[in-house]
């Protein structure tokens, strides 16, 4: 399974309060849904992090986007590596260390 190819220009309202509000004082103008290749409901584009444990999401459907404050997934692989899923708990499809990201 690949990921999801929808991309999104930011609305500049959501971009301005994106670099407002975020830690590193920076916002990419788009985003690419990082979740699995999904026919239906919303698409999420990772914006920053934000406080301990959440980050900053654009989640858009359609024409109609809006920001959202999600916490972190805490499911981290099985494997020795120990790595960490890089999504928001709760969300559909594959864990990012299943996912081939090169789509």
């Amino acid at each position: 399974m690949t990921q999801c190819v929808h991309w999104r220009r930011v609305p500049l309202d959501l971009l301005r309060q994106a670099r407002e509000r975020s830690p590193s004082g920076h916002a990419d103008p788009a985003v690419r849904c990082q979740l699995s290749e999904h026919r239906t409901g919303d698409h999420y584009g990772f914006l920053d992090d934000a406080e301990y444990a959440t980050a900053s999401w654009l989640r858009w459907s359609g024409d109609e986007a809006e920001p959202a404050v999600l916490a972190d997934c805490p499911v981290t692989s099985a494997g020795t590596a120990w790595e960490g899923c890089c999504l928001f708990y709760g969300h559909g499809g594959r864990h990012t260390w299943d996912e081939d990201r090169s789509g």
